[in-house]
């Protein structure tokens, strides 16, 4: 065995320690910055007759939905944003929108028109991300 074989061997064990634990730290440095928001509805949220705002202090949103095209405005441009519509029987459709350039205006085809017409309540699920932060928010919308 040459000698470099013999300092490899040696050194080995110390990079895979070393490793494991700069692993460790990068990725407790990434769950610090990560910010979860809550988004808070404004009033009762009727998605047929009127758009549904969601606040928080930096965010605003209003989800609106008009013949099975559903549209979020932001006053932020956002990196991207899950929509879900939950019916009564629990199963729950899942939409990524889209945005246009300024990414302050998404949309998506969905099904919410539909569900509303058959369900008393739809539960909506929505997350948005902006710079690192999720803002998230779950609540029930009304046909009447």
């Amino acid at each position: 065995m040459n000698r470099h074989t013999k300092m490899a061997i040696f050194i080995a064990p110390f990079l895979v320690v070393g490793g494991y634990i700069a692993a460790d730290y990068y990725e407790q440095y990434q769950e610090k910055n990560r910010n979860i928001f809550e988004l808070s509805l404004e009033g009762h949220c009727k998605l047929s007759q009127r758009p549904c705002i969601l606040k928080n202090k930096q965010l605003t949103l209003k989800l609106s939905d008009k013949n099975n095209i559903t549209t979020i405005n932001s006053n932020h441009p956002l990196e991207e944003i899950l929509l879900s519509l939950i019916d009564t029987n629990n199963q729950e459709i899942r939409y990524k929108m889209k945005a246009d350039e300024k990414r302050q205006v998404w949309q998506s085809e969905t099904q919410a028109s539909s569900l509303l017409k058959q369900t008393p309540q739809l539960k909506i699920r929505l997350i948005s991300i902006v710079n690192n932060g999720y803002y998230f928010s779950e609540f029930y919308s009304s046909e009447y």
